[in-house]
């Protein structure tokens, strides 16, 4: 949609809520009480209507966008009635996205571990409802998926039941089954997976879904946002949304490649009798009737009306040539890295994200990670097998020569190399030995704790 128009429905949205703030009594604060925010934000919007700039003007909208709603408070989706169209319609876009039909709602979060969250959250509770006799409930998903599940297990008191993946680092469907018991309340799968940007196989794990009559949740929290793109591009992406039956929910990230501010992702359901049990109510309270749609009780306006923004603004054209670009220079960098003595990518990425491990004994790919950071890289280091991650970006667009250049030659500094103390090489080589996982979870622990004193 072209901005001046979308600028236009924005505006028109902030003003038809003027005055509302002052009849409201629920903790909603002003900061503008002589109108010269209002007059800040006017003139912005003079300014962005005479840039040409389409980056610039892109940006320019979305800060201005968020400004405008900064105040304003999601909890209670009737006293702003333009926060609700914004969740509304950037969901129902999502869902069209995701080939999902006329039923499918959801809700947006602050992030795809609130997405999980919430899903897994929904599944335990319609467990809870329509299977009481389980107590110990438990998700079955590949070794993969996203730590979130595991984040959200500990928080609601599930067991995720992890499967090793196939020797082409995908979920093993057959292994995914023998873990399905009657404790099972819920599968799930990535679309891709993080670490190596791999695309479990949807369609049959879908397919054990119906089987055993199983929620099935897809986690697109990264691909979301890419990989409809790239299929309409013509590019051959094997079903991974709602036209796989048996897939029940799918999350996926506004604010990866949907390129909206920070804090936005949603989880679509199939149908609101699913997404029910993600509501949360309490009635009971002196403050009056409470609900809720996710974890967050306040949540801001200006995420909601900048995801807005970002979606209306960008439109299927410009999603699909940033996909395009980006598509062509992970191509670029993966036929260089092929050329390269002792790397190999893991497994056949399906996006715009990869990994690289080696494949030479003469050859530690942690090592490499070291000397590419006295290049200037920063270097995302996996492991299971040790490797590195690649999350291709519209900054790395024409810097593939540089990035395969350092590659090489850093491959030949690290050639026949063991790690030195001190390296973070060996320090993940020392981890590695480490027998008893709970050690290591403690050390993980405290050394966040340690970050935040």
């Amino acid at each position: 949609m072209p901005y001046e128009e979308v600028m236009k429905e924005l505006k028109d949205l902030k003003e038809s809520e003027a005055g509302v703030s002052s009849k409201i009594f629920a903790y909603k604060y002003m900061l503008d009480p002589d109108g010269r925010m209002q007059k800040l934000q006017e003139d912005a919007i003079m300014m962005f209507a005479e840039q040409h700039d389409i980056s610039r003007n892109h940006q320019q909208l979305v800060e201005i966008s968020q400004s405008m709603f900064m105040n304003e408070n999601a909890l209670n989706p009737v006293a702003f009635p333009s926060l609700r169209k914004f969740e509304l319609e950037c969901l129902s876009m999502t869902a069209s996205m995701l080939n999902a039909d006329n039923k499918a709602c959801g809700s947006l979060t602050s992030g795809g571990t609130e997405s999980v969250l919430m899903a897994v959250k929904t599944y335990r509770d319609m467990a809870r409802k329509y299977k009481p006799h389980i107590t110990k409930p438990e998700v079955v998903a590949p070794i993969s998926i996203h730590p979130a599940f595991e984040k959200a297990a500990g928080y609601f008191n599930l067991t995720i039941v992890h499967t090793d993946l196939t020797g082409s680092y995908v979920a093993d469907v057959d292994k995914m089954e023998k873990a399905i018991n009657s404790n099972t309340i819920l599968i799930a799968a990535s679309a891709p997976s993080y670490p190596h940007g791999l695309l479990d196989p949807i369609e049959s794990i879908a397919e054990l879904a119906v089987k055993y009559n199983l929620p099935f949740h897809v986690d697109a929290c990264y691909g979301g946002f890419m990989l409809p793109w790239l299929e309409k591009l013509g590019m051959n992406i094997p079903c991974f949304d709602f036209r796989c039956k048996g897939v029940t929910s799918i999350s996926a990230d506004l604010h990866k490649f949907g390129y909206t501010p920070k804090g936005a992702s949603a989880v679509i359901y199939k149908n609101e009798d699913i997404r029910k049990h993600q509501l949360f109510s309490y009635t009971a309270w002196p403050g009056g009737l409470f609900g809720s749609t996710s974890m967050a009780g306040t949540r801001s306006g200006s995420t909601m009306a900048a995801a807005w923004v970002t979606l209306k603004h960008l439109g299927q054209d410009g999603y699909m040539k940033t996909a395009k670009k980006l598509q062509e220079t992970t191509q670029l960098l993966i036929e260089g890295v092929a050329n390269i003595q002792g790397l190999e990518v893991v497994g056949k990425p399906i996006m715009n994200c990869f990994a690289l491990q080696s494949n030479s004994n003469k050859l530690k790919i942690l090592v490499v990670a070291d000397e590419m950071e006295k290049k200037g890289w920063r270097m995302e280091r996996q492991q299971l097998p040790d490797s590195l991650h690649f999350s291709i970006l519209p900054q790395h667009i024409g810097q593939e020569s540089k990035l395969i250049s350092d590659l090489e030659v850093a491959c030949k500094e690290s050639w026949g190399k063991t790690a030195k103390p001190g390296d973070v090489a060996a320090m993940y080589g020392m981890i590695g030995k480490i027998p008893d996982q709970a050690i290591i979870d403690e050390f993980v622990t405290e050394y966040f704790s340690k970050v935040y004193i």
